[in-house]
């Protein structure tokens, strides 16, 4: 089986980097490529550079475009796509030369719904051999149970979208397509959140074939605290809304509970107490403290607190702490400098 692979390049003001990141492209040990590099209204010279690899190589399609941002980039590749499966590649990094086979090859053999490798960090800031702290492992999931998948989280499942090979079928069926990154906490991690949704079985493979380019330069952008919840917010809310249009309403009540518990915790960091948290979700919207509430409560009786628990091996002291702050929480009076409710994370 040799099936046709889409590689999409969103390209944005990499004029620096975008040779190499299409010749590691093109130089694949796979070479069933559907290759499509996306200018997404690029000022410098990238326009240009694309067009003369096109000119040079039939699998080479490029698609000129108003700037709208990695995310739009990304979504009209995968409406262009001719490919059984997708790949994302970020301009300024580049891949090894095994990279598409080692995807394919794994996810033809284990009939899998998505194929996750490692990343290497590299360039001007860092570079270490690990982004990713997985392990390789074939992991076939429950149907219906994101709440399951979401425990993985930080670990197994990928924050990332540049280091996995997705199923167009998949896609295509639920019209699964990246949000604005100007909107959101992370597009790739809400795409990643919706499409397994879907999946059955997935591939995880320790393995560092995606050099992922660090530098003063990248996306990422400090944000106020306020504008941080805000934008977590909404990504819970493009996910249960997703769950919902997709019939998976059996997933939703533990994982919400379990990824907004994350979010809190996110919150707790950038602020200094868990009570400062409170008041600012409510200072979004007075609905999403009624939503936080919802999942304090679903952390202090179901099943994603007793999970939780688990994952951090809490003795009866630890746990009895734990719920006694929760019931605080529910009430608004937990007040307490937040190293003395991440000590789950000295475990």
């Amino acid at each position: 089986m040799n099936p046709l692979v889409t590689v999409v390049l969103p390209i944005y003001n990499v004029e620096q980097y975008l040779s190499r990141c299409i010749d590691s492209v093109l130089n694949q040990t796979y070479s069933h490529l559907d290759i499509i590099l996306v200018d997404d209204g690029s000022p410098d010279g990238c326009p240009a550079i694309c067009d003369a690899y096109a000119a040079r190589d039939a699998r080479i399609r490029v698609i000129h475009k108003e700037n709208g941002g990695v995310g739009s980039a990304r979504n009209t590749g995968i409406d262009n796509a001719a490919g059984q499966y997708i790949l994302f590649i970020d301009s300024d990094d580049y891949i090894e030369p095994n990279y598409v086979e080692t995807h394919i090859q794994a996810m033809v053999d284990n009939h899998a719904d998505i194929v996750t490798v490692n990343l290497k960090a590299v360039g001007e800031m860092t570079q270490k051999e690990r982004v990713m702290d997985i392990h390789s492992e074939v992991r076939t999931f429950p149907k219906y149970d994101l709440f399951t998948i979401l425990q993985l989280y930080p670990n197994q499942v990928s924050i990332y979208a540049c280091n996995n090979l997705y199923s167009m079928d998949i896609l295509n069926a639920h019209h699964l397509r990246f949000s604005p990154m100007q909107e959101i906490h992370s597009e790739d991690q809400l795409f990643n959140l919706c499409y397994y949704a879907s999946v059955r079985t997935a591939v995880y493979i320790d393995r560092s074939l995606y050099n992922y380019h660090v530098h003063s330069n990248s996306l990422s952008r400090s944000k106020s605290p306020i504008d941080i919840l805000n934008r977590w917010t909404l990504l819970v809310r493009r996910l249960k809304a997703y769950i919902q249009t997709n019939h998976f309403d059996k997933q939703a009540p533990s994982a919400y509970a379990y990824l907004l518990w994350d979010f809190f915790a996110i919150g707790c960091r950038v602020f200094s107490t868990p009570e400062e948290t409170l008041q600012a979700i409510a200072a979004i919207e007075p609905k999403n403290k009624v939503f936080l509430n919802r999942c304090l409560l679903n952390m202090l009786l179901g099943k994603a607190g007793r999970t939780y628990i688990r994952k951090y091996n809490m003795d009866r002291h630890a746990v009895l702490y734990f719920r006694f702050m929760l019931i605080l929480m529910l009430f608004g009076c937990y007040n307490r400098p937040v190293h003395t409710y991440l000590w789950a994370n000295k475990s």
